[in-house]
């Protein structure tokens, strides 16, 4: 997980696309040459083509028959083909297997081109501070008719490309032997050593079959190696099977397509101030909908209008303390976001549509959001903040969110003890310490800018939502032990409803207390000192004070 030359992959990027056409059809020249028989074969002249020599050698210009490059001229993606020097060995039975040249490239009269299969690989690493990695990824291909050799994911021959954090890379790969219909992947981390950087969070892996058409999803979002930002370590080498997790809903769902689930929902949130805020006097104010401590905030709405009684929504915001610099309150923009989102929701504050194709609809968090900055920069407020507002439609069991900056969610699912995270929203960050933000100022973000997600919920699940204060300082499984051992015999899991009161209070503000524990704490290991070491290349120790915010949702 270090940080990589983007500049450097591009320029690589580049010089892949330049050759690509040629190399395509030198390739079907070699395909024509082995349909024929001959053994030997002539590619067409290269001249003519800007920065490339006017040599017939492809060798002079890093290619071979086994180690090219897709044509970008059909391939929308601009996928890149990948080495894929490691072929079967060969069996006492079945196809025979391709052999290889003193250079480890398959030789031409040892290949059955019936078997051969071309896979398109889209690998999506997660989007959480400290997922990506530097090292080397291998993949290998298992179907109902057999299993791929390890196939290295790359785009020259020992050039690996850098899986950053959020990041989908596209591979283009051969396969000399048919594995048939996939059922299983199997992907293997080579790590980089370094003092930060060892383990690769994935997210996903996505397979299209080009000779068939045939698309496999398979779900990770667990570690590879060390985690680096407080997740289970995990094992470098890790069979995926297909589908091992539902998605996320498409957007383009309606409520139609959706199963009734009618859940309850129950509700807390508590907040702390900086450490340095509470000695000049400045206490938090929690009450059961709203609260706000330093510059953060939060709210918790059931929508109490008729026809619309099976909404709630619940959002945090953490302003921007540098605003006190120029002689503003940096709290008041946050707290009055949070304060219209209620109202908007509520039907307290009347929302205008902008025009008959724009209806407003208070299901839709990305709608709350807009409204309530309209309502904030229309009152003169000045300050800036990040913001997470979420929504859950209790007949349908689905949970929408928009999310601008370092705040965010993520969504525990499992029974009592075995609980895991089903969902966790990404940092939104321009950079390291410097989050989306909304604000009154020109640079300022806007809700148009917000991520959005639809997710299905389960009876049982519990949402923890945060300001940074919350996610810089507790790792995602010192988060689960919280939740664990206050939800130790959950009522929800065993049908009866969500929980009471008095165990969200409990839970809300037992994180608090957890995360403002760690922030204290000059020598403990926490999700924002691993990503200051790596960001500014120095060993960081030690919790982040801030204000700490958390609003804990059960349904049942």
């Amino acid at each position: 997980m270090l940080r990589s030359s983007r500049l450097a992959s591009r320029a690589l990027t580049h010089a892949l696309a330049c050759t690509s056409k040629s190399a395509a059809e030198s390739w079907a020249n070699v395909r024509a040459a082995a349909a024929t028989g001959r053994k030997r074969w002539e590619p067409e002249s290269r001249g003519g083509r800007r920065g490339q020599s006017s040599s017939s050698d492809p060798h002079l210009h890093g290619w071979s028959p086994y180690k090219g490059f897709a044509d970008t001229a059909n391939d929308d993606m601009g996928f890149v083909e990948v080495d894929l020097s490691m072929v079967p060995r060969p069996v006492a039975s079945g196809p025979a297997s391709a052999t290889s040249d003193r250079d480890g490239d398959a030789t031409f009269a040892s290949v059955d081109f019936g078997s051969v299969r071309h896979y398109r690989i889209e690998v999506t690493t997660a989007a959480v501070r400290g997922a990506g990695t530097s090292g080397s990824v291998e993949i290998t291909l298992i179907g109902d008719q057999g299993v791929s050799p390890p196939i290295s994911l790359e785009y020259a021959t020992d050039f690996t490309p850098r899986f950053e954090r959020g990041t989908t890379l596209p591979f283009r790969v051969t396969s000399y032997m048919d594995p048939g219909r996939l059922n299983q992947v199997q992907v293997r981390l080579i790590p980089e050593m370094s003092q930060v950087g060892h383990g690769w969070l994935l997210e996903n892996v996505k397979v299209t079959s080009e000779e068939t058409g045939d698309v496999s999803h398979f779900h990770s979002r667990k570690w590879f190696g060390e985690s680096d930002c407080g997740g289970r370590d995990g094992p470098l080498s890790q069979l995926l099977a297909q589908d091992v997790c539902p998605g996320k809903r498409e957007r383009g769902e309606t409520r139609a397509d959706l199963p009734v689930v009618n859940l309850t929902v129950s509700a807390a949130g508590a907040t702390v101030p900086h450490v340095d805020k509470t000695k000049e006097g400045i206490r938090a104010v929690m009450q059961r909908e709203w609260g706000h401590g330093g510059e953060d905030a939060y709210f918790f709405k059931s929508s109490k209008i008729e026809g619309e009684k099976n909404l709630v929504a619940f959002g945090v915001a953490d302003g921007v303390y540098m605003w006190r610099w120029q002689g503003i309150d940096a709290g008041e923009f946050s707290r009055r976001l949070m304060g219209l989102a209620s109202e908007v929701f509520s039907g307290f504050t009347e929302v205008k549509s902008e025009s008959n194709k724009h209806k407003f609809e208070k299901k839709r968090p990305e709608h709350l959001l807009k409204a309530a900055y309209a309502g904030v920069r229309e009152e003169g407020v000045q300050g800036s903040t990040t913001a997470c507002i979420a929504t859950i439609d209790q007949t349908h069991g689905l949970l929408r969110s928009a999310n601008v900056g370092d705040s965010g969610f993520m969504i525990v699912r499992g029974d009592p003890g075995n609980r895991d995270v089903c969902h966790r929203s990404p940092h939104q960050e321009h950079e390291f310490g410097r989050p989306f933000q909304l604000g009154h100022h020109a640079n300022s973000d806007t809700p148009e800018d917000a991520m959005l997600t639809a997710f299905p919920l389960e009876p049982g699940d519990i949402v923890v939502m945060g300001s940074d204060g919350l996610w810089d300082n507790l790792s995602e499984i010192e988060i689960l032990d919280v939740i664990e051992s206050v939800f130790q015999g959950s009522s929800a899991s065993a049908g009866l409803g969500a929980e009471s009161q008095g165990v969200m209070n409990r839970a809300s503000r037992e994180l608090v207390s957890a995360a403002y524990t760690a922030s204290m704490d000059k020598r403990r290991t926490t999700p924002y000192s691993l990503a200051a070491t790596e960001w500014f290349d120095m060993v960081y120790s030690g919790g982040k004070k801030d204000d700490i915010t958390v609003v804990v949702v059960n349904v049942g």
